[in-house]
């Protein structure tokens, strides 16, 4: 009977190595998942200052939306801001723009807008002051949607040269592509399966002080009258989504070739 071989006593390395590869994966992956959240916030910050430069295109919403009609049925019955409904496309237009333009400068000059008619008299002031005090809380929205952009912008900037500096391999340009219509699908699917508009007013229950108002019917408020709110929101809302596809795509495109080249794997996050 042959003696018994001596046991080899138990190396619990491969397991610590395997842990350890594990944690290493879980910390690239958020890595690259802050990179690419970064990079979102980043593209939708200058998408938005993109479609703002242009008044968000409410020229052409204007006609797909028929939003004269709109002025043409609750202009007159609106008391406090008479008239309204004789001013020409051109003078709401040019009102449409000067909001675009407080919100982005503080609420600066919402008290001073007054609307005229094609012959250039005065009528009245376009806003009432509870208008006045939701779209100042728009102000400060948009200066919260500004830091946020440029915190997003710095991260993504930062997490980049880190993964330069690493010689970082990208993932597959097909996985964030999928991801990013995954994304994008389910919430549109969800935001269709809630309700549009139900979404629009939880958002602004959400965002905005309690006490505050944000709801103004069309014959009490030229404001939502010539916004058509909530529906001028909804395609506004949208380009700005698919705008940032742009930019993002070509900035993601931009830094993969550079890691590609950078770390030696031909083609690998493209």
């Amino acid at each position: 009977m042959s003696p018994e071989r001596p046991r080899e006593p138990h190396d619990p390395a491969p397991a610590s190595r395997r842990w350890s590869g594990r944690l290493t994966g879980v910390i690239e992956a958020l890595r690259w998942a802050a990179m690419l959240v970064g990079l979102a916030v980043a593209a939708l910050f200058l998408s938005w200052h993109a479609l703002a430069s242009v008044d968000f295109g409410y020229g052409v919403w204007y006609d797909v939306l028929e939003i004269d009609e709109t002025i043409a049925t609750y202009g007159p019955e609106n008391h406090h801001r008479p008239g309204f409904h004789h001013t020409d496309r051109a003078e709401r237009e040019r009102l449409f723009g000067a909001i675009v333009d407080a919100i982005h400068r503080n609420g600066a000059g919402l008290e001073e807008l007054t609307y005229h008619l094609p012959d250039g008299r005065a009528v009245a002031p376009l806003l009432t002051p509870p208008e006045i005090v939701h779209l100042e809380d728009v102000a400060r929205l948009v200066n919260a949607l500004n830091i946020a952009g440029v915190a997003g912008t710095v991260t993504f900037l930062l997490l980049a040269a880190h993964a330069g500096w690493r010689h970082a391999r990208p993932p597959s340009g097909i996985r964030i592509a999928a991801v990013t219509g995954g994304v994008l699908v389910t919430g549109t699917a969800v935001i269709l399966l809630i309700g549009p508009v139900r979404v629009f007013y939880g958002l602004h229950e959400v965002i905005f002080p309690a006490d505050n108002p944000w709801f103004f019917y069309y014959e009490d408020s030229l404001m939502s009258m010539m916004m058509q709110a909530p529906n001028l929101f909804g395609p506004i809302a949208a380009v700005w989504v698919l705008l940032a596809l742009l930019p993002g795509a070509i900035i993601w495109f931009t830094l993969a070739r550079f890691l590609c080249r950078r770390s030696g794997a031909s083609g690998a996050g493209i």
